[in-house]
């Protein structure tokens, strides 16, 4: 079984990751969810990235800097990852389905995968 502080420590981890790599290839990554997009949108969509990049490493800061919580708190913070992973996965499917943007089915795994993980993690008993 794996631990709830090391699952604080990956799922925090990897939104500091993501984000990182949101800052760095802001224009590359908006370029392949907006195909044939005019420079002005484009410029909009890089800029729109570059915020998202912050705030996924201010989440990922909380959630990584919350693995030093007692049990009951860090599996709170568990739960609402899951809540929060779901959250963005149900936006990403209606995007998908309205084909109002290109969404790349591995993030989509990715972030239903850990809506799991987070929720296994914060149910499971101790």
């Amino acid at each position: 079984m794996i631990s709830t502080k090391a699952t604080l420590t990956m799922i925090g981890g990897g939104l500091i990751i993501q984000g990182l790599i949101f800052y760095a290839f802001a224009g590359p990554l908006t370029d392949q969810n907006f195909p044939g997009a005019g420079d002005e949108a484009r410029h909009v969509g890089v800029i729109m990235r570059g915020g998202l990049a912050g705030l996924s490493c201010l989440a990922g800061l909380v959630i990584f800097l919350g693995r030093s919580f007692e049990n009951l708190p860090a599996k709170r913070i568990l739960f609402g990852c899951a809540i929060g992973f779901a959250a963005i996965s149900a936006i990403m499917v209606k995007t998908w389905l309205n084909e109002a943007a290109v969404v790349p089915l591995p993030a989509l795994v990715l972030y239903v995968f850990t809506s799991g993980f987070a929720l296994y993690a914060a149910l499971k008993k101790q």
